[in-house]
Protein backbone atom coordinates (compact mmCIF):
# COMPACT_ATOMS: atom_id res chain seq x y z
CA UNK A 1 0.00 0.00 0.00
CA UNK A 2 1.54 3.44 -1.65
CA UNK A 3 1.59 6.78 0.94
CA UNK A 4 0.46 10.05 0.13
CA UNK A 5 3.89 12.22 0.21
CA UNK A 6 1.82 15.29 0.89
CA UNK A 7 0.14 14.03 4.13
CA UNK A 8 1.52 10.72 5.01
CA UNK A 9 -1.99 9.00 4.55
CA UNK A 10 -2.17 5.42 3.16
CA UNK A 11 -4.16 4.67 -0.01
CA UNK A 12 -4.56 1.53 -1.59
CA UNK A 13 -4.88 3.21 -5.40
CA UNK A 14 -2.06 5.41 -5.48
CA UNK A 15 -1.83 8.11 -8.26
CA UNK A 16 1.33 9.56 -9.78
CA UNK A 17 1.29 13.37 -10.64
CA UNK A 18 1.92 13.94 -14.64
CA UNK A 19 4.62 16.48 -13.74
CA UNK A 20 6.31 15.60 -10.69
CA UNK A 21 6.09 11.69 -10.68
CA UNK A 22 5.13 11.97 -6.64
CA UNK A 23 2.46 9.94 -5.71
CA UNK A 24 -0.66 11.19 -3.56
CA UNK A 25 -3.89 10.89 -1.89
CA UNK A 26 -7.32 12.28 -3.83
CA UNK A 27 -7.14 15.04 -1.51
CA UNK A 28 -3.60 15.63 -2.79
CA UNK A 29 -3.74 14.74 -6.37
CA UNK A 30 -3.46 17.74 -8.03
CA UNK A 31 -0.58 19.71 -8.46
CA UNK A 32 -2.06 23.12 -7.21
CA UNK A 33 -2.88 20.63 -4.05
CA UNK A 34 0.64 19.39 -3.35
CA UNK A 35 2.81 22.39 -4.28
CA UNK A 36 3.96 20.83 -7.39
CA UNK A 37 7.48 21.87 -8.60
CA UNK A 38 7.03 20.22 -11.96
CA UNK A 39 4.54 22.72 -12.87
CA UNK A 40 7.01 25.56 -12.69
CA UNK A 41 8.64 25.11 -15.85
CA UNK A 42 5.10 24.09 -17.53
CA UNK A 43 4.20 26.54 -21.00
CA UNK A 44 0.59 27.45 -20.37
CA UNK A 45 1.06 29.39 -23.42
CA UNK A 46 2.56 26.72 -25.47
CA UNK A 47 0.88 24.80 -28.17
CA UNK A 48 -1.20 21.85 -26.01
CA UNK A 49 -1.33 19.49 -29.25
CA UNK A 50 -0.03 19.00 -32.76
CA UNK A 51 -2.68 19.01 -35.33
CA UNK A 52 -0.52 17.66 -37.95
CA UNK A 53 -2.64 19.62 -40.00
CA UNK A 54 -1.09 22.81 -40.97
CA UNK A 55 0.70 22.35 -44.58
CA UNK A 56 4.18 24.44 -45.30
Amino acid sequence: MATCQNCGRSISAARECSYCDGTFCPKHQLPENHGCNGVENWDVNGQWFDDDLSEG
